[in-house]
C-alpha cells in the first residue's frame, strides 16, 4: 500500500488524532515547541495538510492535546511506581523520580505539558494537573505535622514539582550524560532528594527499607 493510501486508511479507520499526537511528540523531541508545525504532522501521517485540521483547530490545539498524551503516561509512570511502596513518605518521594523517567522516555513532551501558553487557553491541560494534584494530596496530608494545615500540603507539593523540574532541566541538558543510560540513576537521585524535602515538612520518612530504596 502507498504511503499516502496508508495514511488515509488510517483516517478512515478513526486513528488520525493518535497517530497525529504521536507524531507531534515524536516532532518537538526533534526540534522542540517553537519548531513544531501541524504540516510536518500531516507529511508524517500520511495525510493532506488540511487533514488534521478536521480534528483539531489549530496548532496549539494538536499540542494540548499532545501535553495531555503527556500527563496521561507521566500520570502512569508513577502510579506504577507508587504502588510498589507503602507510606505516604514514599509515595510524594517517588513523584521526583517519575518525573525523571517521564523525561528521559518522552524527552520534549516534557516542553509541551510544561508551555505555559497551552494551559491559558485549554482547561484540560489545568483540569489534568489538578487530577494529578488530587491524587498527592492524600499523602500530602498524611505526611504534614498535624498543627499544619492545607497551605502546608500544598506548599510541600509545590516544592516536590520544583525539584523534579529541577532534575529534569538537568537531564534533558545533558548535565549528567546520555538521558537515555543515567535515567535510573538519576531517578534514585532524585527520589533521594524528594525524601529529604518530604521529611522537612512534617513527620519523618518511611522505615529504613523504604528510605534506602532506589525507586
Amino acid at each position: 500500500m502507498a504511503p499516502t493510501q496508508r495514511g488515509r486508511a488510517t483516517y478512515h479507520h478513526g486513528d488520525l488524532p493518535a497517530a497525529l499526537v504521536q507524531a507531534t511528540l515524536e516532532i518537538v523531541d526533534e526540534v522542540g515547541v517553537r519548531g513544531f508545525s501541524v504540516a510536518e504532522a500531516a507529511r508524517r501521517t500520511c495525510v493532506s495538510p488540511g487533514a488534521p485540521y478536521r480534528h483539531f483547530a489549530d496548532r496549539d490545539a494538536l499540542l494540548a492535546a499532545a501535553a495531555l498524551e503527556v500527563s496521561r503516561r507521566l500520570r502512569a509512570i508513577y502510579l506504577e511506581t507508587a504502588a510498589e511502596v507503602g507510606s505516604a513518605q514514599e509515595r510524594l518521594a517517588t513523584v521526583a523520580g517519575s518525573f525523571v523517567r517521564a523525561a528521559a522516555r518522552y524527552r520534549g513532551g516534557l516542553d509541551i505539558l510544561f508551555a505555559p501558553g497551552l494551559r491559558a487557553t485549554h482547561p484540560e491541560l489545568q483540569d489534568s494537573s489538578r487530577e494529578f494534584v488530587g491524587l498527592l494530596l492524600p499523602s500530602a496530608f498524611e505526611v504534614i505535622a498535624p498543627d499544619k494545615g492545607a497551605e502546608a500540603a500544598v506548599a510541600l507539593l509545590d516544592a516536590l514539582h520544583a525539584l523534579a523540574r529541577g532534575y529534569v532541566a538537568q537531564l534533558l541538558e545533558g548535565k549528567f550524560g546520555d538521558p537515555g543510560e543515567v535515567v535510573e540513576n538519576i531517578a534514585a537521585r532524585a527520589t533521594q532528594a524528594a525524601r529529604a524535602l518530604v521529611a522537612g515538612y512534617g513527620l519523618p520518612s518511611g522505615p529504613g527499607g523504604e528510605e534506602g530504596s532506589a525507586r
